[in-house]
């Protein structure tokens, strides 16, 4: 299934969290644009990608670095107590210098971590989004090729059906030991025409004995072979179409196992987030309160070194001055150690993130080009098709023709039968015509005697006004039926 891109992990990065845990809806607030040059073949690879600070020891200061001590006043005697003792302080310094480098790098290497590591998750996304683009086009690929696969079946099925029935209806006779078509793979030959029909032809100067002589056979024949090439042309490109489909789309397994890859880099992108913000916070909170420690020892020291200073004539108070110094010399350098063993583990674990992403960055170039590809031969195969299916709509029109000769024989009945219909109707309606116009006649020839009488009677009484103004036809005759 396609990887998606959601508002939800967009959320979380503005927020600072990392996630690549898939989201409710499709992502629609980030655009990912990828450049041409950096999908071309000869592209150089992608630099590797090293943090800041670098993994490995951090450099460390030493006595040189150390600012000088201030100068003793001068009413203060140096003794060799006093340097003995300001040895140690100055100890501590460093110690408390060192701690604070430490603890800087724990601050930056973790920084360099959660950067890349967003970095990388910006990475995942743009990745998800590339594969669920064309995931889209892989489903609309295969929709308009299982379209088409059924449009050409369909189509192929049809025709050679078609096409068996044609040269049934023009060949001299054939022999259906299975009887497929019953009483339609009669020849046309075989149908002869009516004898009227043969006499018509002959009074227009052509010989019709048979319905296959009222055919065209020659053109009918040279359409035939026009639309088997055709349609064998349009079966090899199906073929090669199929072919390179296979090819680009690819099968639903090589989905599967590239969309396992994908999981199993955001696997290890979450695997480092989550190890990053577990072992190296705490480490980083480890290193921050002992170099708290360190500096809380150098004040100790400092107040330890001024009393003994004080005291310097009690020699027990000395004693005690040079043992605390002592333990807390032992106590930081001990913290030290263990603040240098925690670096280590964090600089390999920046070292990894490192590593991480300089993998992720090289695989995200080959998966982007390999996206990149597929796309464009999937936009070309989809063009093809629509191409064939263009010739296979036209191919049905061309090969529809052919129809008319198979279905000639069952026209043919029909035609006949029509014919003695619109006969029976002609017979039909000049009977019932002749009876109406002979009941015509006769309601005419009562009319008339009607009419006489009338005019012989009270007729002859009216004055010319009655003829002439009132009603000119007063004296005609009722209007009489003719045949035509």
């Amino acid at each position: 299934s396609a990887l998606r891109l959601g508002d939800e992990e967009d959320e979380l990065i503005q927020s600072g969290r990392h996630s690549l845990e898939p989201a409710e809806r499709t992502g629609s607030k980030r655009i990912f644009l990828f450049s041409k040059r950096a999908l071309a073949n000869n592209a150089p690879e992608p630099p590797n990608c090293i943090l800041d600070p670098a993994p490995g020891p951090l450099p460390m200061p030493t006595q040189s670095d150390m600012p000088p001590p201030p100068p003793s006043p001068s009413d203060v005697v140096e003794t060799p107590l006093r340097n003995a003792l300001e040895l140690y302080v100055r100890q501590l310094m460093l110690d408390v210098a060192k701690g604070r480098v430490y603890a800087d790098g724990a601050d930056l290497r973790l920084a360099a971590c959660r950067k890349c590591l967003s970095e990388m998750v910006a990475i995942a996304h743009a990745l998800r989004a590339a594969v669920s683009n064309l995931s889209d086009h892989r489903a609309g690929a295969v929709r308009q090729r299982t379209q088409f696969n059924s449009d050409f079946l369909d189509a192929a099925s049809f025709y050679m059906n078609l096409l068996q029935k044609f040269e049934l209806r023009i060949g001299d006779g054939y022999v259906d030991d299975t009887n497929a078509f019953r009483g339609g793979n009669e020849s046309l030959r075989s149908v002869p025409l009516h004898p009227s029909l043969v006499a018509a032809a002959r009074s227009s100067g052509r010989i019709m004995e048979t319905l296959l002589d009222s055919v065209p056979l020659d053109r009918e024949k040279a359409w035939a072979n026009k639309c088997q090439i055709a349609h064998e042309r349009l079966s090899a490109s199906a073929e090669d179409l199929e072919a390179a489909f296979g090819l680009a789309v690819g099968t639903s397994s090589g989905w599967s196992e590239e969309a396992q890859e994908d999981l199993a880099a955001e696997d290890t992108i979450k695997m480092l987030i989550s190890e990053v913000e577990d072992v190296g916070n705490r480490i980083r909170i480890l290193q921050s309160e002992k170099n708290d420690l360190l500096a809380s020892n150098q004040t100790e020291a400092t107040r330890i070194v001024s009393t003994a200073v004080k005291n310097e004539s009690k020699e027990g108070r000395t004693e005690s001055a040079f043992s605390s110094l002592e333990e807390m010399a032992k106590s930081s350098s001990s913290m030290l150690m263990t603040m240098e063993s925690d670096d280590n583990i964090l600089s390999q674990l920046s070292q990894r993130v490192a590593d991480a992403k300089t993998a992720a960055m090289k695989r995200m170039k080959s998966r982007l080009r390999h996206i990149s590809v597929a796309q464009s031969e999937i936009a070309q195969l989809t063009s093809s098709v629509s191409v064939l299916q263009h010739a296979l709509t036209q191919l049905k029109t061309d090969i529809g023709h052919l129809e008319h000769v198979v279905e000639l024989p069952s026209s043919y009945q029909a035609f006949l039968a029509e014919i003695q219909r619109r006969r029976a109707y002609c017979n039909a309606f000049k009977s019932i015509f002749d009876a109406a116009v002979e009941r015509l006649n006769l309601m005419r020839a009562d009319e008339i005697k009607l009419r006489e009488a009338f005019l012989r009677g009270p007729g002859k009484h009216l004055m010319p006004a009655f003829y002439e103004i009132f009603v000119p036809t007063l004296a005609t005759s009722p209007a009489a039926v003719q045949r035509q």
